[in-house]
């Protein structure tokens, strides 16, 4: 996997945590309790909290269960947007087979360009209702469910999705003091 970045787009991050780990159910449960905590350290809003939490889950799911390689990472990103607001953005990265990239190219460019989240997400369901243990429904659920915008990037054999949307400005009465 290339080195880790954060993802980021030009502005430093206000907090960023970066887990790396072998794609395994049992450490993608570890991993989740610390983005539990994260967030709930960083943000207000419960509400807006269990969103990013949901969106972890779905992305570490996806990571595990689609890599190809030894290693997967998932990351958190706060950053600082203007002196109200901040963008909190998920990445999860790992590598796949090419054959995995394509079909998950074509999810996220449809589930990126659909002019109704809901409407895309309510259709998958409908379509993947009788076929057995597949759903593909994850990201959608995230952009849907969780209101989160969706990007992301293939370079070679490596996945990076990126779930952010912007949120209050994090915890300002602690401002996370020693």
């Amino acid at each position: 996997m290339p080195a880790s970045q954060p993802c980021q787009s030009g502005q430093s991050g206000s907090l960023f945590l970066c887990i790396t780990f072998f794609p395994s159910e049992r450490m993608a449960n570890s991993v989740l309790r610390l983005v539990s905590s994260f967030c709930s350290m960083v943000l207000d809003d419960a509400n807006v909290s269990s969103r990013f939490y949901m969106a972890a889950h779905e992305l570490a799911e996806n990571i595990i269960k689609y890599s190809s390689g030894p290693r997967v990472s998932l990351e958190l990103a706060l950053e600082e947007a203007d002196e109200r607001a901040c963008v909190m953005k998920i990445c999860a990265r790992n590598e796949a087979s090419p054959e995995r990239l394509r079909e998950v190219e074509r999810r996220l460019w449809e589930l990126k360009t659909a002019s109704d989240p809901v409407k895309h997400y309510d259709e998958l369901i409908s379509e993947t209702a009788m076929i057995e243990g597949v759903s593909g429904l994850g990201l959608a659920r995230v952009r849907a469910e969780g209101g989160l915008d969706m990007d992301y990037t293939i370079e070679g054999n490596h996945l990076t999705i990126i779930a952010h949307a912007p949120v209050e400005r994090w915890r300002a009465d602690e401002q996370l003091q020693g």
